[in-house]
């Protein structure tokens, strides 16, 4: 019997041990930077969230601070300069008090007598302050209200109508 037939003839079917511990390595790598890109990507989709939660909630507190201020007949206090409470008298004779009690911005009109909450426990007000604005020539007098929430600084200004 030949010798070459005894010798059965090699056959490379598979990977190395060298092949198979790149390959592993590799696939680590694209899986941490897999793991990573998908962690940045939810994390800024968070930010982006409570950033317009944020806004949503200014912008209900201005929308209830204008819509208080609607048919001004008379600002009662401030009367001059600024405070940090307000309080009006409309033309149908409502008086219609503004405040900031702890980290709140409370509301309080003619009809209920009590003063509730216009912020939500999602929202922390630093700041709330009206100005009044004084009759110039033949402009009208007026209010500005302006408030920090949640870091966001807002103002809505509305004036008296003859």
């Amino acid at each position: 019997v030949p010798v070459h037939k005894i010798m059965k003839s090699k056959n490379n079917t598979g990977f190395t041990l060298i092949e198979v511990i790149i390959y592993i390595a590799l696939f680590t790598v694209l899986m941490g930077s897999a793991f990573v890109t998908a962690y940045q990507l939810l994390q800024g989709s968070d930010v982006l969230n409570q950033k317009t939660i944020n806004q949503e909630e200014v912008n209900f507190v201005l929308h209830k601070i204008n819509r208080a201020l609607n048919s001004i007949a008379t600002i009662n206090n401030p009367a001059s300069g600024y405070s940090n409470s307000l309080t009006i008298t409309k033309y149908d004779g409502t008086v219609v008090d503004i405040k900031l009690n702890a980290n709140k911005i409370e509301l309080r009109d003619g009809i209920s007598g009590a003063y509730l909450p216009i912020t939500t426990d999602n929202v922390k007000v630093t700041t709330l302050q009206f100005q009044y604005l004084p009759p110039v020539g033949t402009s009208p007098a007026g209010i500005t209200a302006s408030t920090t929430i949640n870091g966001f600084v807002a103002s809505t200004t509305k004036y008296i109508r003859n």
